[in-house]
């Protein structure tokens, strides 16, 4: 089970950084991506007795035009990690609009075209130093040779890159022992990206707005 999760990863990967990854853009209704996740993840979070909130703010748009699988993968990928690094506590999931001035470094996303889905625990956290590299392939907050949580480590590079895909970006804010929010921006209506288009640099730490 693991190497078939690690070559599927790996698969993943070499797609989307090799530009082979297809975008099927349809439009998505926010509520059912959501009650999909809250089903998908429901009895993990019975299992470690842990509390779990799917939330949808009152201004959340209610649909998007994106790829709707690729936004569920990006989140269960984020999900999962929150679950697998928090013994206690609780997890959640809130869609919402970003604060007013916040700043992004994918063009796509402008000012008032953007949604928020921010994935939160009260986790181990991860420290400032290590903020950029967990989005590195292999790459995890634990990284010792004795490594207590599994997984590939490819999972946060995925989501990265699937998220410029569709023309967001994910960033994390955390504090070691009290937790972590993962939070993927998304443009509202998904729009193809020109080839020769450059990537835009990305930092993955809180920003100052």
């Amino acid at each position: 089970s693991d190497l078939l999760s690690l070559i599927n990863d790996v698969l993943d990967l070499s797609k989307v950084e090799a530009g082979k990854m297809e975008v099927n853009a349809a439009e998505t209704p926010v509520a059912e991506v959501n009650s999909s996740l809250e089903r998908s993840f429901r009895a993990v979070a019975d299992e470690k007795g842990l509390e779990f909130k799917v939330e949808i703010a009152p201004d959340a748009p209610t649909t998007i035009y994106t790829d709707g699988q690729r936004v569920e993968q990006i989140l269960k990928n984020l999900l999962s990690n929150a679950f697998k690094f928090t013994a206690k506590g609780s997890v959640g999931l809130t869609v919402k609009r970003p604060d007013a001035n916040k700043r992004f470094f994918q063009p796509g996303l402008a000012k008032g075209n953007v949604i928020a889905f921010a994935v939160s625990d009260t986790g181990m956290g991860i420290p400032t130093e290590k903020q950029r590299l967990i989005f590195e392939a292999f790459q995890q907050a634990d990284g010792t040779t004795s490594r207590r949580f599994g997984g590939t480590g490819l999972g946060l590079s995925i989501s990265r890159e699937i998220a410029r895909l569709l023309g967001g970006e994910i960033r994390v804010e955390s504090v070691p022992e009290k937790g972590s929010t993962f939070t993927l921006f998304l443009p509202l209506r998904y729009r193809p990206v020109a080839p020769e288009a450059p990537v835009q640099s990305e930092f993955h730490g809180a920003v100052a707005d």
